[in-house]
């Protein structure tokens, strides 16, 4: 018969309070053996055990049936075969993840997951990260990738797994792999890839698998000019702006003074030699109103040169027979005089050398019948006219002066001279007039004034060169270049000579003493005589099969390989122009290594011949042809200061 619960009993199903027969019983899992066999249980207890409805259900009215109205049960242990024989199986329904479980045992009220490898929680449904869990590590040594209950290792580029097992990377050695892969170039390999290496200035080219030279002129390597080559670049700076390539070989510098010249000029002292055209620096006009006026000029007068004009006179008072003329040189060092009117045609030279470096008074005087010329107060020269030298108009004498050249119009002399002339004149007095027109002109313009001091030699300012037209087949069949040079250099860098080519140097000698073909160096002297106070002697010899460099009392003959002189005996079968001091515009930097232009004092003799350079084919307006300023003022004792002759 149905059994009635008591209010009490009623009440614990409802308020499902759990017993605690033991010291933290409640905080035990329900077990069936020690809750309802040990002990009575009610409903809510069991559904604790069981943890589900259906079992629930099915175990508590037998429980009651069988053991709670026993009263045998209180004291008895039962069997829990009677209780749990009919419980169905916990594993059915699958209560564990079916992706992550291996086995699911049965407990008779309870079930077990266990779980397959890559996975965990009660019912197997969390998967394991072994990338990132530190209790499950994965053990790849590079990358790793997770999956549902696993894991892959991954590889990087150039990387592949081990053949014992699939965890860990090794490197790939594509070089041994595909020895072709860089064609021509050095295959490196490296931890994950490989590199093509070629040589150096040259980089690698995937596209036409060959190695491709490196521009580097494009990055700006260069303070001046920058030339690209196969494999490589220099860089070069313009010598002709004074500049040099600085030690790091990359910067440019300027070209600095080593020895120091007493290169002081005078505004009251004119130089002759300022235009190389041979033209006039001074020009001046005299209307004088009177019948006893004559042609007169004195003068100071220093030079070197050996030739040219002093000065040029000229009258238009008769122009039914031309202008009449007067002109003052030099030929040979000493004083020629030309001159031409209505009445006569002379030509008159006289006197000693004056061209000795030293001060002379010279002066011409228009007498009744006569010319005289004096130099430091003696007659050397005394020449008759009929006539005076230049006509009067109404009384007047209408004269024009040209202080050294020759006016472009004038192409008359009875003698042709070499207008240009490396001199200085002061305290000069022309017609009578002193100094009245002429020292406003020059003092104010200092490419007009002479040096204090000089001595003998062609000064470079390193501003300029000079060109000649040399034939160094003169003598024979074949060439030969023979250079002897007197040098005091200045600076320590700067061409001394050159022979070119079209735009090519096939030969150059500069200060360093240094001899390139075609830029190359192929010979070098040392010496210490370099950027000194005195002069060096230097000799160089170049024939189709040696070169043979001498400076004082050393000297070195080179022996190049067969072929290293071909292309300048070539070059010397071809018109060749002959460049002293420097290189011409339109070289280009790259055609020799040095391109500065001289400066300092030299004397220079090619194939016998000492250089004129008023006999030059063109030379800039600084290069002075015969005259140098010195290292150091000369001795005051015996030179006494100039004083100048004009008063205000």
């Amino acid at each position: 018969a149905p059994s009635i619960l008591t209010r009490s009993r009623a009440s614990q199903f409802l308020n499902r309070q759990r017993r605690a027969n033991s010291m933290f019983e409640e905080s035990k899992k329900g077990n069936l053996e020690r809750e309802c066999i040990e002990e009575l249980c009610n409903k809510e207890e069991a559904r604790e055990i069981f943890e589900n409805n259906p079992e629930t259900e099915y175990f508590y009215p037998r429980y009651v049936v069988h053991c709670i109205s026993n009263a045998h049960c209180m004291y008895v242990k039962c069997t829990l075969s009677i209780y749990s024989a009919g419980i169905s199986n916990q594993c059915h329904p699958l209560p564990c993840y079916k992706e992550g479980y291996e086995r699911c045992i049965d407990g008779h009220g309870s079930f077990t997951c266990q779980c397959k490898p890559g996975w965990k929680g009660v019912r197997c449904e969390e998967d394991i990260d072994e990338c990132l869990d530190p209790e499950y590590p994965a053990g790849c040594n590079q990358g790793c990738h997770n999956n549902p209950g696993s894991f892959r290792c991954l590889c990087e580029d150039g990387y592949r797994y081990s053949s014992n097992d699939q965890m860990h990377c090794t490197d790939i050695n594509e070089c041994l792999l595909y020895p072709s892969v860089c064609e021509t170039a050095k295959c490196v390999n490296t931890p994950g890839k490989y590199e093509c290496q070629c040589l150096l200035g040259f980089k690698y080219n995937f596209t036409s698998h060959s190695c491709s030279d490196v521009d580097e002129c494009e990055w700006n390597v260069c303070a001046g000019e920058c030339v690209n080559t196969p494999g490589s670049y220099s860089c070069h700076c313009n010598g002709r702006r004074g500049l040099r390539l600085a030690e790091d070989l990359h910067a440019c510098e300027r070209v600095p003074v080593c020895v120091q010249l007493y290169d002081y000029k005078h505004p009251e002292m004119l130089y002759l030699g300022e235009q190389f055209t041979g033209g006039p620096v001074i020009y001046l006009r005299y209307r004088l109103q009177t019948d006893n006026t004559r042609f007169a000029a004195e003068f100071d007068f220093r030079t070197f040169d050996p030739e040219g004009v002093v000065l040029y006179a000229e009258s238009y008072s008769d122009l039914s027979s031309g202008p009449a003329w007067f002109m003052l040189g030099l030929r040979g060092g000493r004083i020629e005089v030309q001159f031409k009117n209505q009445h006569s045609l002379k030509v008159t030279s006289g006197g000693k050398a004056i061209n000795d470096g030293q001060w002379h008074v010279i002066s011409v005087d228009e007498l009744e019948s006569s010319i005289s010329v004096k130099i430091s107060k003696e007659a050397v020269m005394s020449i008759n006219i009929p006539d005076s030298l230049f006509s009067y108009v109404d009384r007047k004498m209408d004269t024009k002066v040209y202080i050294a050249g020759l006016p472009n119009h004038t192409d008359s002399l009875i003698k042709p001279i070499n207008p240009r002339l490396d001199g200085c004149i002061r305290g000069w007095n022309l017609m009578n007039q002193g100094a009245s027109g002429v020292k406003e002109v020059i003092q104010e313009k200092e490419s007009k004034h002479c040096f204090v001091n000089v001595e003998r030699g062609t000064y470079f300012t390193g501003n300029g060169l000079a060109h000649f037209n040399i034939d160094y087949y003169s003598e024979s069949d074949t060439w030969r270049v023979d250079l002897e040079m007197n040098i005091r250099p200045s600076s320590s860098t700067g061409v001394l000579f050159a022979l070119v080519a079209n735009d090519t140097v096939p030969l150059s000698v500069s200060v360093d003493l240094q001899v390139f073909l075609d830029g190359v160096s192929v010979a070098t002297l040392q010496t210490l005589m370099l950027c000194y106070p005195e002069r060096l002697a230097v000799a160089l010899t170049v024939t189709p099969t040696t070169v043979e460099l001498r400076a004082n009392s050393s000297t070195s003959a080179y022996s190049l390989p067969d072929g290293a002189l071909g292309q300048l005996n070539s070059t010397m079968m071809q018109p060749i122009r002959t460049y002293i001091g420097g290189l011409p515009d339109g070289i280009p930097l790259s055609s020799t290594p040095v391109s500065a232009f001289y400066h300092g004092c030299m004397d220079i003799t090619i194939n016998g011949q000492l250089l004129d350079f008023d006999e030059a084919v063109s030379k800039h307006n600084s290069i002075k042809s015969h005259s140098c300023p010195p290292v150091s003022p000369p001795d005051t004792k015996n030179n006494k200061p100039y004083q100048s002759p004009y008063r205000n």
